[in-house]
């Protein structure tokens, strides 16, 4: 028996070294998605069994005065603002000095009153974001392009943001948004918009908030580096979500690519997703 159960341990050592070894052996994107994944799933494991902590605006650790919030505020709505903004906090390093986590509250926390101040966010939905999806990988980043005083940027990435918001809602896990990738088809790196889980199936979801008709040619190009993605993260269904139903070609185009074609508000977005979730 003792010899047995040695047996199994040494097996088991060998079985996590190849495991190790073959993830060594993966892009660092393709590492970064699935460690990912796994925070997601710790991060919901964890809200099960404790409540989570209530945040407002402006009262996390170490948030900034409404004084220097007004005046980042005026600095963001100019012209390349939000570069100068980004450059002021940058030398204010918060993630150096108060840690990942704590660090990146601040900034989120930031980026969100700006965003209020500025007219880009409503209060609730600032607030909402703050205690549904601080700490999500890649949530800094995109809070920050909501302050763009380019209308059409603001409009596409407030539509990912209130994606995530409503499957967050519908009881999903938030794995990442702006997912950086290489497809292998692009130049460089492109991105996911975001990527959440529900059980053991992961929703890769691209979106467009285009008021007309999205352009086959762009639909096609996206839809590759989605599949690229969903290629090389195993268990991830690939979805594609319009503002307005799409044309023939485009949902012809993704049917054939076995890519999930979804329009609608992000409210009736997620309501798919959620049937969607059920039936995988």
């Amino acid at each position: 028996m003792k010899a047995a159960g040695g047996t199994a341990k040494v097996l088991g050592i060998v079985a996590g070294l190849i495991a190790f070894e073959a993830l060594e052996a993966q892009p660092m994107w393709v590492i970064q998605a699935l460690n990912n994944v796994r925070r997601a799933a710790q991060v919901a494991s964890k809200a099960k069994h404790g409540a989570k902590i209530a945040l407002a605006l402006g009262k996390c650790h170490k948030a900034l005065p409404e004084t220097e919030i007004e005046k980042l505020a005026r600095i963001a709505a100019k012209k390349n603002g939000l570069k100068e903004v980004g450059q002021i906090l940058g030398e204010m390093n918060f993630v150096t000095r108060y840690g990942d986590e704590a660090g990146h509250l601040i900034l989120q926390d930031t980026y969100l009153r700006i965003a209020v101040r500025n007219g880009h966010l409503s209060r609730e939905v600032a607030t909402s974001t703050l205690n549904h999806l601080r700490g999500t990988p890649g949530l800094t980043a995109l809070l920050r392009k909501i302050n763009s005083v380019n209308p059409s940027q603001v409009k596409g990435h407030l539509r990912e943001l209130e994606i995530a918001l409503s499957t967050k809602k519908r009881g999903f896990e938030t794995i990442s948004l702006g997912q950086k990738f290489a497809d292998g088809l692009k130049g460089g790196d492109t991105d996911l918009d975001v990527f959440v889980r529900r059980g053991r199936v992961n929703f890769a979801i691209e979106s467009k908030a285009y008021s007309g008709a999205v352009p086959d040619s762009m639909a096609r190009a996206d839809a590759k580096s989605l599949a690229a993605f969903c290629k090389d993260v195993k268990d991830t269904i690939p979805v594609f979500c319009f503002e307005n139903e799409p044309g023939a070609f485009t949902k012809a185009f993704l049917k054939r690519n076995n890519i999930k074609c979804l329009w609608g508000d992000p409210e009736a977005i997620a309501a798919k997703l959620d049937l969607l979730s059920s039936i995988n």
